[in-house]
């Protein structure tokens, strides 16, 4: 394995958290009242044996995923159906053999063309400019070997991952994926649509009452900077101007990364998505408090679904998955730190999608995926939403709080629990038909602008707290944000979201190796009724680094009542996550531990990050 060490400068990486620190954060409607942070001494480390006859109750910690495929299956169908001669635009993803490094961190407050972010900016150019160069030979070799073995014709080469797109004859994919050194190959055009359908619904605020995120949006929390991949928007709509919180709009459709300007359809004039995920998410209230977004945060749209209509006239503008990947890594560059968007791409998790999602969660940000529409049937979850480092999101009817039949489900192909998290849909905000239009948004994808602004408020949290804020610390918040606790299933993962607002927030990163124990010391007060506990920890399809043999880690989370009694446990098989709670009326006051065990850590040692709540709910 690579180190990154080994080919980039230093001096260019962004800051990541510190590990062992325990942060105490005490809040009030959302707002940061006090803050400490406390190092954990060498005590609350123990590598003592401990029971490993853990009882396997999660309902699904038997359930297998469908077999792993390197063919796309779309692909797959195309080659039964057409002429081996058929040329067509393929995307060919590679084992890699480097790790993307931390970019740097935005400053927290100030707009995107200040001094301080303009220098963050030139710093994120001149560290893609030596990833460039890392891959440079490698797709040298490549273009040659794919030229005269294959006939293919490269389009198009990317710096987050070790991917390309070509254009070839069908007859060469089963050769490609024989390939030792070839993860997946798919077609760049799958036929994929935003993930919407359509149902009854309410209007934004209802869903921003549900995960309570207005107490965050009161306080002003809007640094930073958030990446939309979808259809495009409808800029002139009254939600978005006088005031608007848009800054870039690219388009990524037309096969030479994303442009803007002349050349560049960034509107959303074709499937009526990207207008609503942007409202929802961050606009204006010109229209009324009812239809103001989930947050003020400046959102950069990137156009990922061309404009396309068949004779009919109807909409076939499907997700351009290069148009995908490109966004992803221009949404790394230009600073987002959360990224999200409608796409349910029907490729794997070792596709170039989900790929380079995981990719751009290493580099520093917070990936959102919807999980898709294509439930109720199990193994239904889309991509990026199934890749490793992505929060999955699933959906609940903001009107009636039921699940929503049409969720895709977990598992992965390799087992892992999805959704993550669920957020509420159905709810009503801007449409592209006009600039004061408004129509219900549904599916996944109307859960995901909450699920986003509850990531980018939980951010901003984080920063208000320590200095820097990685995105596992923000999916362990979000975990913990979760109303269901273990066991976990399939359906709705850890459940609906709503942000905590009111008692003691505490979090922080440790590392942990099979057999290892760690006692994390909670101060809890008198008076205090609840106490939540999470982890998450950022497991990689280990394949991609040259390990033929995947595995997958087991790390449990107890809570200790202040007289060492285990009171609560979460024990989980196939997720990446623990969350797990306890009630009374109320706590007993004092020091509570929040313990983790890495029950089997054989990719270990593992970084896992944990946080708690105890409040008055």
């Amino acid at each position: 394995m690579t180190t990154n060490e080994q080919w980039f400068d230093s001096d260019l990486v962004g800051p990541e958290q510190p590990f062992n620190q325990v942060i105490t954060v005490h809040m009030d409607s959302g707002r940061v009242v006090a803050a400490s942070d406390e190092r954990l001494d060498n005590s609350a480390f123990s590598d003592e044996c401990f029971d490993r006859d853990k009882p396997y109750d999660d309902e699904h910690s038997t359930e297998e995923g469908a077999p792993l495929a390197k063919i796309h299956p779309v692909l797959g169908a195309r080659l039964e159906e057409r002429s081996p001669e058929d040329r067509e635009l393929l995307l060919v993803n590679f084992r890699d053999d480097i790790i993307i490094p931390r970019f740097s961190e935005p400053a927290a407050g100030e707009p995107r063309d200040s001094q301080a972010n303009r220098e963050m900016r030139r710093r994120s150019e001149a560290l893609i400019g030596q990833i460039v160069q890392r891959r440079e030979n490698g797709y040298r070799q490549l273009t040659q070997e794919l030229a005269e073995r294959y006939g293919a014709e490269v389009r198009e080469t990317y710096w987050l991952l070790r991917c390309m797109l070509i254009e070839a004859p069908l007859r060469i994919v089963p050769d490609l994926a024989e390939r030792d050194d070839v993860l997946y190959v798919e077609p760049n055009d799958a036929g994929d649509l935003p993930g919407q359908n359509t149902n009854p619904n309410d209007d934004v605020d209802d869903g921003r009452r549900l995960i309570e995120s207005d107490p965050y949006f009161n306080l002003g929390l809007t640094s930073g900077f958030v990446g939309l991949l979808d259809t495009g928007l409808r800029f002139t709509h009254t939600l978005f101007n006088s005031p608007s919180h848009i800054a870039f709009r690219f388009d990524c459709t037309g096969g030479s990364g994303c442009i803007t300007g002349q050349g560049a359809n960034p509107n959303d004039d074709c499937w009526d998505h990207g207008t609503a995920e942007a409202a929802a998410f961050t606009a204006n209230v010109n229209q009324g408090n009812a239809f103001r977004g989930v947050t003020g945060i400046t959102l950069d749209s990137f156009k990922v679904f061309p404009t396309s209509f068949d004779a009919a006239g109807a909409c076939n503008g499907f997700l351009n998955v290069a148009a995908g990947v490109s966004a992803f890594q221009t949404a790394v560059s230009v600073l987002d730190r959360v990224i999200y968007g409608g796409m349910q791409g029907s490729g794997n998790y070792l596709s170039a999608l989900s790929v380079a999602a995981d990719n751009a969660f290493d580099a520093g940000a917070v990936v959102i995926g919807i999980n898709g529409n294509f439930g109720p049937a199990a193994g239904t979850v889309n991509s990026p939403a199934n890749a490793h480092r992505v929060i999955g999101v699933g959906n609940f009817d903001v009107q009636t709080l039921a699940q929503v039949a049409s969720q895709s489900r977990g598992p992965t192909p390799d087992g892992r629990i999805k959704p993550d998290i669920q957020a509420p849909t159905n709810t009503e905000t801007a449409s592209n038909a006009s600039d004061t239009a408004l129509r219900p948004f549904t599916g996944t994808s109307g859960a995901a602008p909450y699920a986003a602004g509850a990531a980018a408020l939980l951010r901003n949290f984080v920063l208000n707290a320590i200095a820097v804020a990685d995105p596992g610390q923000v999916y362990s918040l979000l975990i913990l944000s979760g109303q269901q606790v273990f066991p976990f299933n399939n359906t709705s993962g850890t459940g609906p979201l709503r942000l905590p607002t009111g008692g003691i927030v505490f979090f922080g990163k440790v590392s942990v190796s099979d057999g290892d124990t760690v006692n994390i010391p909670l101060n809890i007060g008198s008076g205090l009724n609840l106490l939540d506990a999470a982890l998450w920890w950022p497991e990689t399809a280990t394949v991609l680094l040259g390990i033929t043999i995947e595995s997958h880690n087991d790390i449990d989370l107890q809570l200790l009542n202040p007289a060492g009694a285990i009171v609560a446990s979460s024990v989980s098989v196939n997720s990446f996550f623990e969350s797990t709670r306890v009630t009374g009326a109320p706590l007993a006051a004092g020091s509570w531990t929040l313990r983790i065990r890495g029950f089997n850590v054989p990719a270990g040692p593992q970084t896992v990050y944990w946080s708690a709540y105890a409040g008055p709910r």
